[in-house]
């Protein structure tokens, strides 16, 4: 049986092609389009602009691209008001012409009902989708154990004639619940790495896989979802809103996942007190030492209870003593909430925290240690 959504799809792309033939046909000059209650040229931009719009949009429909539906939203809108105008004009006439009244009636029902269609597949966008998969993945795939899975991946950055490659051909899994340290020189593909699992880049090749589900394929709009959904995000510069209080800056994924304020306000204020902030909500950044910061970023980080939270260099900034509070709170968050955690960090003292040790150089990985509770 088609579900709503596949004949949703199914009949906008239909209607737009509807549109995009009837134009054609009257740009050609073979029939009588909706856009000739205008003067020429007039006529000629607008019936350009529709079958334009009409394809990009019925394309967008057809891979789930959110930006593209944005077009069959304006060809359907259009038509819908060229039928409505159509038929206004046939009745100005001093001899009412009923084929052009039908005609009119015809182009505004289906315009509205393109409007209709549209706007569905706009309130159920590919990143829905990806989060039941994502859920169900979750549920399903639970004794495969991996969170992160990175398959024979490659990233390169291209300058000009000059192909960088910062990841050559990586293959690696991270166990659910695993607290994993990168190391390795500058230049060898850590921040890279890291942002190819957290979806904040695509890889040139390969895979990425999240709790099961193949990220490389996902839109942008998915990405967006997903990073706010599952992924925390620890950097080493905090990457603070300075003009925002503390409060406030914690408070934005939690907007962006469109969480009631009553439970916003909760859920921070007990996750400030976690991390040892609770009566400095309402303090700007730029006040706070660079130790308080990266508190309000582990905050940031983990009030959604992402399963995977993502540190690159989380110390760099701190002294000795404040890194290694920030780290043994990681430390602390992964085993009592079992979120897996994945570090890149140039300190040896740092990395052996945690369970295993990934050496990278070149993009590829180097070797493995284990440490902590897995070492030998």
């Amino acid at each position: 049986m088609m579900s709503s959504k596949s004949f949703d799809k199914d009949a906008t792309i239909v209607v737009l092609a509807v549109f995009a033939l009837v134009e054609i046909a009257s740009i050609l000059g073979v029939s009588r389009g909706s856009a000739l209650i205008f003067v020429f040229p007039v006529s000629l931009i607008v019936s350009m602009v529709i079958v334009f719009s009409s394809l990009v949009g019925a394309y967008g429909v057809l891979k789930d691209s959110r930006m593209a539906k944005y077009f069959s939203l304006l060809a359907v809108v259009a038509e819908a008001i060229l039928g409505l105008s159509f038929i206004v004009g046939a009745f100005r006439e001093a001899n009412v012409q009923s084929t052009l009244v039908l005609q009119g009636l015809l182009v505004a029902l289906l315009g509205s009902l393109g409007v209709f269609l549209v706007s569905r597949t706009l309130t159920q966008p590919s990143f829905h989708l990806a989060k039941a998969d994502i859920m169900r993945a979750s549920s399903a795939g639970e004794s495969e154990c991996y969170a992160v899975e990175v398959i024979d991946v490659t990233k390169r950055y291209t300058t000009g004639s000059v192909v960088v490659p910062a990841i050559n051909g990586l293959t690696m899994k991270v166990r659910r619940g695993e607290f994993m340290a990168v190391m390795g020189p500058s230049g060898c593909g850590k921040s890279t790495l890291l942002n190819l699992i957290g979806a904040l880049d695509r890889p040139t090749s390969g895979r990425v896989l999240i709790d099961g589900i193949d990220i490389s394929k996902m839109d942008s709009y998915a990405l967006a979802q997903m990073r706010n959904e599952k992924v925390g995000f620890i950097f080493q510069a905090y990457n603070l809103i300075n003009r925002s209080n503390v409060l406030r800056n914690v408070e934005l994924p939690m907007l962006v996942k469109g969480v009631s304020r009553e439970r916003r306000m909760k859920q921070i204020s007990d996750m400030l007190s976690v991390v040892g902030l609770g009566d400095m909500h309402l303090r700007k950044p730029k006040t706070l030492s660079g130790g308080e910061q990266q508190r309000v970023a582990i905050a940031r980080a983990l009030v959604n209870t992402p399963r995977i939270v993502l540190a690159d260099e989380p110390t760099g900034n701190l002294d000795s003593k404040a890194g290694m509070e920030i780290l043994s709170f990681l430390r602390s968050t992964n085993k009592e909430l079992g979120t897996t955690v994945i570090v890149v960090t140039h300190n040896r003292e740092a990395a052996d925290m945690a369970d295993r040790i990934v050496y990278l150089r070149d993009g590829r990985i180097e070797r493995e240690e284990m440490v902590g509770r897995h070492a030998k």
